[in-house]
């Protein structure tokens, strides 16, 4: 293009470089009277509208990145010849040009390495890789401001476009490409390459903290650290050859030194993890580094007497100074309030980077909410709905978390979720590894394992034994290959196994645990400290959060376990370390947000309150109306079941001690049948009087888990959920004879929240069969063995759960996606079934497995998650928290 050309309101007037990705020009806005940069780009990505669509979309995401060390991108035009991108115009030279110079001394190095990284850490949280990161890329202003440009064009532009010539300088190559559809993309210019991006694999942010490793190498040498005439031998070296650290001055700080060697690390598990680690270290750098400055001419006329007593002086002093330790850094400790209104369920977890934290809340549905530790708010997560538990991926751009039956995958910074997998039981933790492994642990299943990009999860540990016991809550250590868990078999314990590990003498135990499996939130976590190979094993016992120290290279405890706070939060997975010394945990005797048993009449207007605010969860009316029973979490963790009577308003518990009692189910007789783990990993099917009176009597016995749905009001049938390696199915156990179960629903869907029509002829359940929880009825012919359903009818419209029918059998009530309460009418006989259009009837903010009953007068019991008022106690935080322990 000649000056005086234009595009669009654009009049360019010179020529100010040209590279792989385009040519640039200085121009005239003639709209906002400013200077700019147009990057004309090249011609062949006009030609292609699938690249053009994808440079598009690329462009706008890159358009939003706004921080001062970042060139800013104004706009995309298009012209006669292609398309051009619309720059901020950067005055100064580049860094490039700097290095061209000589070598760049370390006070002036290390803060233009310092904006460097605050750069990339900004970029980099938001999921944008440069993936071309080089001097010729990063300007320097007169101010001394950095500007990295063409941020994530490497890969806006992906394609067809000219390979680097071999014979070409590697320095200056244009970026090396091949098709993006094509296993082996290489992007980048050479000399600044990582070993991964040079072999044509997959690459992520450490691609970037490797070029920038390369660039701080460059500024303190004057070369790369990688030799070659061409590009090809340039490209060898870096993949086969050690950097050369021996180059750097024997003056460079051992922290700038290190910080390098950590960046140049060929394997990228082992490369430093996140840019804003350097940004932290370069902010110190120079602390302490007492440069020795030649004498002036003026200081040369000192005469030789003075010179040498002060030189007497400064080494006595340096003697006494560099004898004393330095100081290690302060242990910082802070309260983060949650949200107003916002009620918080469990399961918070720091990002490795120790800069976000994710939760798990319930604001009348459970979903995941996110908050940046250098901000004051936190926001939900979009597309997040019906979430439960939450962990990251290691490189803290992605969060998992578990929802419907399924685990799910999103980009931290925004995006839509994406399935990675069915779970075949209640979630029960999961980590991630540097290698792209999840795994996971799963009521009624072994600890689970599948890749981060989908597909089927298979079993970890081949071991039969291990498939009996519970597995939860895995945590990796540093290495990336072996993990630390619990593992209850009844009693629980901290094990140590590694990937590779399939049977059962292959797991060893860390430390023994005071709690039995009833105390499910026993969660565990591996935190690292500054010193690599010395870690601390967290976990949670008699309500205080424990440390015992693990040396990672041993694979053994260092020591006691310690204590780290007293009385915290006993939700489960109430913990978290971030791998960069950052802690957060509940505070105070947190046992969950309180709740409230309030009812309501079909209108939605709240008529009534039983007892008082507690965490409640689960509620059954007995068929009268005149008996409650419903699950309450203890100040120790474990789950009870509570009776009481509906008008009073007072509760009594139905078993004494700690073992976990819940999800109960009334006969008419006033008989509760509740799942029980006394001495079972797996809840067993106890029966009890409701007064309390005797022992439970056990009722059905398995190795899995087992939960009772409902009795029918003829008290003949007893309806349960069955975890299976199929998730749950629904059997039914006959009161009358051996009472030996039989099966109703078995199948590869997840059946579940099953009840009794009140002529016990048709039972209504929820089932994930459609890929959405939806509610179905079939019939159910008493007396028929086995009980396989009679007929099948969609009752809800557009998802629902959590489904209870009218006393006289005239509607069938159940909670849509959005938290509506439904009425769908029915009208059926011996022989005939036929539902009705759903009605909403009110908005519910219930929370619990099987939240509500109907009373036969007609009324709504729900467990109500309070909208107004509702606070949970604050989330505590402390830096470097390990330095403040007490040996």
């Amino acid at each position: 293009m000649l000056p005086e050309s234009s595009i669009a309101h654009y009049r360019i007037t010179g020529k100010l470089g040209e590279g792989g990705m385009g040519v640039v020009y200085r121009a005239t806005d003639s709209k906002l009277n400013r200077d700019v940069a147009i990057k004309v780009l090249p011609a062949a990505l006009a030609d292609d509208p699938d690249r053009m669509a994808r440079f598009e979309r690329e462009a706008r995401l890159l358009a939003s990145l706004d921080h001062p060390n970042i060139g800013a991108i104004y706009g995309l035009e298009h012209h006669h010849a292609g398309w051009a991108l619309v720059l901020a115009l950067i005055e100064g030279p580049t860094l490039a040009e700097r290095i061209a110079a000589g070598p760049i001394p370390l006070e002036e190095a290390v803060p233009i390495a310092r904006q460097l990284a605050e750069a990339l850490e900004y970029a980099h949280e938001r999921g944008i890789v440069h993936r071309d990161l080089k001097p010729a890329n990063i300007k320097i202003t007169p101010e001394g401001v950095v500007k990295v440009l063409d941020f994530g064009l490497a890969r806006a532009l992906i394609g067809d476009g000219a390979a680097a010539s071999a014979s070409g300088h590697p320095t200056i190559s244009p970026t090396l490409s091949m098709r993006a559809t094509h296993a082996g993309v290489i992007l980048g210019t050479a000399a600044y390459m990582a070993p991964e991006q040079a072999k044509g694999k997959g690459v992520d942010r450490r691609a970037d903290i490797w070029a920038f490793g390369v660039v701080l190498f460059e500024m303190l040498t004057g070369r790369t650290p990688f030799a070659g005439d061409t590009a090809v031998e340039m490209l060898a070296s870096a993949i086969k050859e050690e950097p050369p650290l021996e180059r750097l001055a024997a003056a460079t700080p051992r922290a700038v030194r290190g910080l390098i060697e950590r960046c140049l690390n060929k394997d990228p598990r082992q490369r430093l993890q996140a840019i804003g680690e350097a940004r932290i270290l370069l902010s110190g750098a120079l602390e302490g580094e007492a440069a020795a400055k030649p004498a002036g001419r003026k200081s040369a006329r000192l005469g030789w007497g003075v010179a040498a007593m002060l030189a007497l002086a400064l080494a006595a002093l340096a003697w006494r100074h560099f004898r004393e330790p330095a100081p290690a850094p302060a242990v910082v400790r802070f309260q983060i309030p949650l949200p107003h209104n916002v009620a918080l369920a469990g399961s918070l977890r720091l990002s490795p980077d120790g800069r976000r934290l994710a939760f798990w809340v319930n604001t009348g549905q459970s979903e995941i909410w996110m908050r940046s530790l250098d901000t004051l708010e936190a926001h939900p997560v979009p597309d997040s709905d019906g979430a439960s538990d939450v962990f990251w991926s290691p490189d803290s751009r992605w969060i998992a978390f578990a929802t419907a039956g399924t685990l799910k995958k999103m980009e931290a910074s925004g995006g839509p979720s994406q399935t990675v997998c069915e779970l075949p039981g209640g979630f029960l933790g999961g980590a991630w590894a540097p290698d792209g492994t999840i795994i996971f642990g799963a009521l009624g299943s072994p600890l689970m394992r599948v890749a981060e990009s989908g597909g089927v999860a298979v079993p970890l540990t081949a071991s039969a034994a291990l498939h009996h016991g519970a597995s939860s809550s895995p945590s990796f250590l540093p290495d990336g290959r072996h993990f630390v868990y619990q593992y209850c078999s009844p009693d629980c314990g901290i094990y140590l196994r590694s990937l590779d590990g399939k049977a059962e003498q292959d797991q060893k135990l860390v430390t023994a645990s005071a709690r039995s499996f009833g105390a499910r939130d026993t969660a565990t976590a591996y935190a690292a400290t500054a010193d690599a190979g010395l870690g601390y094993v967290l976990f949670e016992r008699d309500g205080a959060l424990m440390a015992l120290p693990f040396d990672a290279r041993r694979m053994e405890p260092a020591g006691a376990a310690v204590m780290v706070a007293p009385g915290i939060g006993t939700a489960h997975r109430s913990y978290s370390a971030s791998a960069t010394g950052v802690l957060a945990f509940l505070s105070g005797s947190f046992t969950g947000a309180d709740t409230r048993l309030l009812w309501f009449d079909r209108a939605g207007k709240e008529v009534g309150q039983v007892g008082p605010p507690a965490p409640w969860a689960n509620v059954q009316l007995s068929p009268d109306g005149k008996l409650l029973v419903a699950d309450r979490s203890g100040n120790t963790g474990y789950d009870h079941l509570w009776v009481g009577n509906p008008a009073r308003g007072v509760f009594s518990r139905l078993n004494p001690g700690d073992i976990t009692d819940y999800a109960a189910a009334i006969a008419p007789d006033g008989r509760v049948a509740f799942t029980y783990t006394p001495g079972s990993v797996a809840g067993d099917i106890y029966v009890k009087p409701a007064s309390g009176v005797g022992a439970p009597e056990p009722l059905v016995k398995s190795a899995t888990m087992k939960h009772p749905n409902y009795w029918s009001l003829d008290g003949r049938y007893l309806i349960y959920d069955d975890h299976t390696a199929q998730k749950q199915d629904l059997w039914i156990v006959p009161m009358a004879g051996d009472r030996k179960p039989i099966p109703f629903l078995v199948t590869p869907a997840d059946e579940t929240s099953a009840e009794f029509s009140p002529d016990t002829r048709w039972i209504v359940y929820s089932s994930d069969e459609s890929g959405t929880r939806e509610v179905y009825v079939q019939g159910f012919v008493p007396d028929h063995i086995p009980a396989a359903g009679i007929g099948k009818w969609r009752i809800s419209t557009d998802g629902g759960d959590k489904p209870r029918w009218r006393r006289d059998g005239k509607e069938i009530y159940y909670i849509a996606n959005d938290g509506k309460m439904m009425a769908v009418p029915v009208k059926s006989t011996a022989t005939t079934f036929e539902p009705g259009v759903a009605v909403a009837l009110f908005e519910t903010h219930a929370k619990g497995w099987l939240p509500f009953d109907v009373a036969p007068d007609g009324r709504f019991l729900i467990n109500t998650v309070a909208t107004e008022g509702a606070n949970s106690p604050p989330i505590t935080v402390v830096v470097n928290w390990w330095r403040g322990l007490k040996q």
